[in-house]
């Protein structure tokens, strides 16, 4: 029991360090405007925790058994497609319909007071 607890602090361990990691790489480096952490969060915790259930519930590392690590791997393997083909596709279909990107006034005064015709800061 004490070993399944280490296993899942480890878990979310790990896990708190990807994202803080990652949404710290995403907002200051790379300058993506993912204000909630969206791909941190759900996508690269979602994934570790994915491979993580397969290293964790081992019976040799004090979980319950009955789950593999290499269907666990390839399980997140194929979400991470899943959702990237169709993530693509939506892309696509929107930016040639719609368009994706206010024009450059509109993106200087910001998406609140542009789309929505209310101010962010009152």
């Amino acid at each position: 029991m004490l070993f399944r607890s280490i296993g899942s602090l480890a878990v979310g361990a790990a896990a708190g360090f990807i994202f803080v990691t990652m949404f710290t790489l995403t907002q200051n480096r790379w300058r993506i405007d993912d204000v909630l952490g969206v791909w941190p969060l759900h996508g690269l915790c979602g994934a570790w925790g994915g491979v993580a259930a397969g290293i964790f519930g081992s019976k040799a590392l004090g979980g319950l058994g009955g789950v593999s690590f290499m269907a666990q791997l390839v399980g997140t393997v194929l979400g991470i497609l899943v959702a990237l083909v169709g993530g693509l596709l939506i892309y696509s279909m929107l930016k040639s319909t719609v368009g994706l990107r206010l024009d450059a006034e509109e993106e200087f005064n910001g998406a609140d007071l542009s789309i929505h015709k209310i101010s962010a800061t009152d």
